[in-house]
């Protein structure tokens, strides 16, 4: 099966359902990763001041504190 009859088959099973063929859903991720997220969206609105360092050794030293 080709690419074109492939697409032209998936294209007259949703006209034929009415919709997808399949669920769309939204990714789920762990808190740590929505946390992240979360975090970039407040620093990129301006709630939140991105911390800055003076050199990339002072981030890696703040990384490896754990």
């Amino acid at each position: 099966m080709t690419l074109p009859q492939a697409i032209n088959i998936f294209i007259s099973q949703a006209l034929l359902v009415g919709g997808l063929l399949f669920e769309v859903r939204l990714p789920r991720y762990n808190r740590e990763t929505e946390a992240a997220l979360q975090e970039a969206r407040d620093i990129e609105t301006g709630k939140v001041q991105a911390k800055s360092y003076h050199s990339v050794k002072e981030l890696f030293d703040e990384l490896n504190e754990d």
